[in-house]
């Protein structure tokens, strides 16, 4: 199957899987023991939630995260890796 990133998605890509193989001890799916994996870049939308029990402020800004999403091929198992915490996006704006 060819590959579908664009160049520049491509390159986050690659530099996201260089940065976690000194970090990650194991590339196996943790349900399955498979390695075939699809890997994209994504932002995932987010609203704050606050209090116990949790809930929706009534004011809020809804943010994004940008995570590495990882794919099992073999049985759908979903990571995300957040790319702040790897070094590979710009910090939101506070």
């Amino acid at each position: 199957m060819p590959n579908t990133l664009e160049p520049q998605t491509l390159k986050l890509v690659n530099r996201a899987l260089e940065v976690l193989k000194g970090k990650v001890k194991n590339d196996n799916c943790p349900r399955c023991e498979v390695f075939d994996w699809s890997v994209d870049a994504i932002a995932i939308d987010t609203i704050p939630i606050e209090g116990v029990p949790a809930h929706m402020p009534l004011s809020y800004f809804p943010g994004r995260i940008l995570v590495l999403q990882i794919v099992c091929k073999n049985c759908g198992y979903t990571m995300f890796h957040n790319l702040n915490a790897l070094g590979l996006a710009v910090p939101p704006e506070r």
